[in-house]
């Protein structure tokens, strides 16, 4: 008779070992789930910061032509325009502030300050606020 109850204990006891088993092995993939994810959303987070590096690069090497003063201020507004909403989608706080710093330089164009007499100190200084985008989107692209 013991050796029965010994044996109906087991067996009722079985599946609960089972079952501990099993979640363990569910955790272990919920975990690993979990870390592909998170590995995968930080994925597409760098490719996201890399495209508007392109992007800033790109729109922060505007060079207008001076010796023509309505088309410079044309296209002034029209860049700076383009550097404000970049630097709306732009989730790097560097890299926006960098892309305003442009924007409102070449907005100085836009408004008709810079003239050709003024636009080689003009130049210098986007120059370099140019290389601030270039040097923040190798930052982050490391």
């Amino acid at each position: 008779m013991r050796a029965r109850k010994r044996f109906v204990v087991a067996a009722l006891s079985l599946p609960l070992l089972v079952g501990l088993a099993a979640c363990g092995e569910i955790q272990e993939a919920q975990q690993g789930l979990q870390d592909a994810n998170e590995q995968m959303q930080q994925a597409q987070q760098d490719l996201e910061a890399v495209s508007a590096c392109a992007q800033a690069i790109n729109v922060a090497n505007f060079m207008p032509n001076f010796a023509d003063p309505q088309q410079a201020q044309a296209d002034a507004q029209a860049k700076a325009e383009e550097l404000r909403q970049l630097a709306e989608q732009t989730a790097d706080e560097t890299l926006r502030q960098n892309l305003l710093d442009v924007q409102q330089s070449v907005q100085q164009v836009a408004s008709g300050e810079i003239t050709l007499e003024s636009s080689t100190e003009w130049a210098s200084a986007q120059l370099e606020k140019y290389q601030q985008v270039t040097t923040t989107c190798s930052q982050i692209g490391s």
